[in-house]
């Protein structure tokens, strides 16, 4: 079914989100630091992101940015994306959204996640999976590990087995024509960067 034909059946929907998003906004803000590998900047970084890819893919714009706001709320349980899906179905719901809406931001949540394994089917699963892996990629990537590494107090070492053993994988993941664009130009970044970086781990270990 065409994005525009879901849109139109989502035309309630669609309502309810552009007069409740401030406020939506507001509440999985409290959930997050400003500041942080997931805090909320990475929550707007993936919006963003979400927003070009989806224009980009036909996305429905709607269930795309729901899912981008809600998919990182539960973090700290084991398995964030399923829980952060189930809590957003809990909200929306509440909120008056439909069932089916609510299924498709749900959906995009729970296969969101690099370590569940699991497979995103729709076109807004894969958007979002992508946003989320590209905000892990390139310069902001490298930012987002130190960043990790300081929260965690990681030494150095930790974010160039990251780079290598993660990130550089991300690109093969893609699930999007244009999220598989934009991750080649944020892998060169990342493999620099991790040039340069056991480069100098290796000199400052160097016996004189």
């Amino acid at each position: 079914m065409g994005s525009e034909s879901r849109s139109k059946r989502f035309e309630a929907d669609r309502w309810l989100y552009a007069n409740l998003i401030p406020q939506l906004e507001e509440r999985c803000r409290s959930s997050f630091r400003e500041i942080g590998c997931h805090g909320w900047e990475h929550v707007q970084r993936v919006r963003s992101l979400c927003r070009v890819i989806g224009n980009a893919e036909g996305a429905v714009p709607e269930i795309l940015d729901l899912a981008a706001l809600f998919h990182d709320v539960k973090r700290e349980e084991a398995d964030h994306a399923m829980s952060s899906a189930t809590h957003a179905g809990r909200i929306l719901l509440s909120e008056g959204f439909s069932e089916e809406f609510v299924s498709a931001v749900k959906e995009a949540i729970a296969a969101h996640s690099y370590t569940s394994g699991r497979v995103p089917n729709s076109l807004e699963a894969k958007v979002l999976s992508d946003a989320d892996r590209l905000d892990a990629m390139g310069a902001i990537g490298i930012y987002r590990t130190v960043q990790y590494n300081l929260e965690k107090g990681y030494p150095a070492e930790r974010v160039a087995s990251h780079i290598s053993e993660k990130l550089l994988r991300l690109a093969g993941t893609m699930q999007t024509d244009t999220g598989r664009r934009m991750a080649l130009a944020r892998e060169k970044a990342l493999r620099s960067y991790l040039e340069s970086f056991l480069s100098e781990l290796r000199d400052s270990s160097s016996s004189t």
